[in-house]
Protein backbone atom coordinates (compact mmCIF):
# COMPACT_ATOMS: atom_id res chain seq x y z
CA UNK A 1 0.00 0.00 0.00
CA UNK A 2 1.12 3.50 -0.94
CA UNK A 3 2.19 6.20 1.88
CA UNK A 4 -0.32 8.11 0.50
CA UNK A 5 -3.36 5.57 0.95
CA UNK A 6 -1.75 4.63 3.69
CA UNK A 7 -2.46 8.28 5.39
CA UNK A 8 -5.91 8.39 3.96
CA UNK A 9 -7.02 5.05 5.47
CA UNK A 10 -5.29 6.81 8.84
CA UNK A 11 -7.63 9.74 8.53
CA UNK A 12 -10.48 8.17 7.71
CA UNK A 13 -9.87 5.75 10.72
CA UNK A 14 -9.91 8.43 13.09
CA UNK A 15 -12.38 10.29 11.59
CA UNK A 16 -14.64 7.11 11.53
CA UNK A 17 -13.78 6.60 15.51
CA UNK A 18 -14.28 9.93 16.40
CA UNK A 19 -17.99 10.25 15.05
CA UNK A 20 -18.34 6.95 16.39
CA UNK A 21 -17.05 8.39 19.94
CA UNK A 22 -19.48 11.36 19.15
CA UNK A 23 -22.69 9.25 18.40
CA UNK A 24 -21.59 7.17 21.89
CA UNK A 25 -21.33 10.53 24.02
CA UNK A 26 -24.25 12.19 22.92
CA UNK A 27 -26.52 9.14 22.99
CA UNK A 28 -24.96 8.59 26.79
CA UNK A 29 -26.07 12.22 27.83
CA UNK A 30 -28.80 12.68 26.03
CA UNK A 31 -30.39 9.16 28.45
CA UNK A 32 -28.98 10.81 31.64
CA UNK A 33 -30.81 14.18 30.81
CA UNK A 34 -33.85 12.78 29.80
CA UNK A 35 -33.86 10.23 33.05
CA UNK A 36 -32.61 13.05 35.58
CA UNK A 37 -34.63 15.98 34.33
CA UNK A 38 -38.69 16.41 33.83
CA UNK A 39 -38.45 18.20 30.37
CA UNK A 40 -41.17 18.83 28.01
CA UNK A 41 -42.82 16.72 25.50
CA UNK A 42 -40.77 18.90 22.75
CA UNK A 43 -37.24 19.01 24.39
CA UNK A 44 -37.80 15.45 25.03
CA UNK A 45 -38.03 14.61 21.47
CA UNK A 46 -35.26 16.83 20.44
CA UNK A 47 -33.05 15.36 22.89
CA UNK A 48 -33.68 11.75 21.80
CA UNK A 49 -32.97 12.89 18.00
CA UNK A 50 -29.61 14.38 19.10
CA UNK A 51 -27.45 11.34 18.46
CA UNK A 52 -28.34 11.30 14.74
CA UNK A 53 -26.27 14.19 14.47
CA UNK A 54 -22.85 12.50 15.01
CA UNK A 55 -24.50 9.68 12.16
CA UNK A 56 -25.02 12.39 10.00
CA UNK A 57 -21.20 13.60 10.08
CA UNK A 58 -20.95 9.68 10.22
CA UNK A 59 -22.15 9.56 7.02
CA UNK A 60 -20.44 12.64 5.28
CA UNK A 61 -16.79 11.28 6.26
CA UNK A 62 -17.90 7.79 4.73
CA UNK A 63 -18.96 9.70 1.56
CA UNK A 64 -16.19 11.44 1.06
CA UNK A 65 -13.81 8.32 1.85
CA UNK A 66 -16.55 6.48 -0.82
CA UNK A 67 -15.27 8.86 -3.43
CA UNK A 68 -11.74 7.91 -3.12
CA UNK A 69 -12.27 4.25 -4.62
CA UNK A 70 -11.47 3.62 -7.89
CA UNK A 71 -14.46 2.32 -9.78
CA UNK A 72 -13.87 -1.22 -9.47
CA UNK A 73 -14.54 -0.75 -5.07
CA UNK A 74 -17.18 1.89 -6.02
CA UNK A 75 -19.29 -0.40 -7.75
CA UNK A 76 -18.67 -3.39 -5.27
CA UNK A 77 -19.67 -1.03 -2.57
CA UNK A 78 -22.67 0.71 -4.38
CA UNK A 79 -24.03 -2.97 -5.25
CA UNK A 80 -23.55 -3.86 -1.69
CA UNK A 81 -25.40 -0.93 -0.44
CA UNK A 82 -28.10 -1.98 -3.10
CA UNK A 83 -28.48 -5.51 -1.48
CA UNK A 84 -28.31 -4.34 2.03
CA UNK A 85 -31.21 -1.82 1.86
CA UNK A 86 -33.29 -4.15 -0.19
CA UNK A 87 -32.77 -7.28 1.93
CA UNK A 88 -33.37 -4.93 5.00
CA UNK A 89 -36.53 -3.34 3.31
CA UNK A 90 -38.16 -6.59 2.66
CA UNK A 91 -37.84 -7.87 5.86
CA UNK A 92 -38.98 -4.70 7.64
CA UNK A 93 -41.74 -4.86 4.61
CA UNK A 94 -42.73 -8.54 5.48
CA UNK A 95 -42.51 -8.30 9.36
CA UNK A 96 -44.69 -5.33 9.20
CA UNK A 97 -47.25 -7.17 7.12
CA UNK A 98 -47.05 -9.92 9.32
CA UNK A 99 -47.75 -7.92 12.06
CA UNK A 100 -51.53 -6.65 10.34
CA UNK A 101 -52.41 -10.49 10.72
CA UNK A 102 -50.47 -11.87 13.45
CA UNK A 103 -49.46 -10.38 16.97
CA UNK A 104 -45.66 -10.07 16.97
CA UNK A 105 -43.35 -8.08 19.46
CA UNK A 106 -42.26 -4.61 17.94
CA UNK A 107 -39.04 -3.50 16.71
CA UNK A 108 -37.58 -0.44 17.19
CA UNK A 109 -36.81 1.28 13.49
CA UNK A 110 -33.68 2.84 15.40
CA UNK A 111 -31.91 -1.43 14.51
CA UNK A 112 -32.61 -0.61 10.96
CA UNK A 113 -29.23 1.38 10.02
CA UNK A 114 -26.94 -1.32 12.14
CA UNK A 115 -28.90 -4.15 10.42
CA UNK A 116 -28.18 -2.09 6.74
CA UNK A 117 -24.69 -1.82 7.78
CA UNK A 118 -24.52 -5.63 8.58
CA UNK A 119 -25.88 -7.08 5.46
CA UNK A 120 -23.64 -4.39 3.89
CA UNK A 121 -20.47 -6.17 5.09
CA UNK A 122 -21.47 -9.77 4.21
CA UNK A 123 -22.85 -8.42 0.98
CA UNK A 124 -19.31 -7.13 0.01
CA UNK A 125 -17.26 -10.23 1.54
CA UNK A 126 -19.32 -12.36 -0.66
CA UNK A 127 -19.07 -10.13 -3.90
CA UNK A 128 -15.45 -9.98 -3.05
CA UNK A 129 -14.94 -13.34 -2.28
CA UNK A 130 -17.14 -14.58 -5.29
CA UNK A 131 -14.88 -12.58 -7.83
CA UNK A 132 -11.31 -13.85 -6.48
CA UNK A 133 -12.25 -17.01 -8.24
CA UNK A 134 -13.75 -16.36 -11.31
CA UNK A 135 -10.16 -14.75 -12.74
Amino acid sequence: MSNVLEKNEKKFTVKFLLCIAMFLGVLALSVVLNENNDLSTISKGLLAMLPVVPIIFLLYVVVNQYRSFDEYIQRVMGESLLWAVGVVGCIAMAYGLLGEMVDVPTLNPAFMLPAIAVVFGIAQYIQLKGETYEE
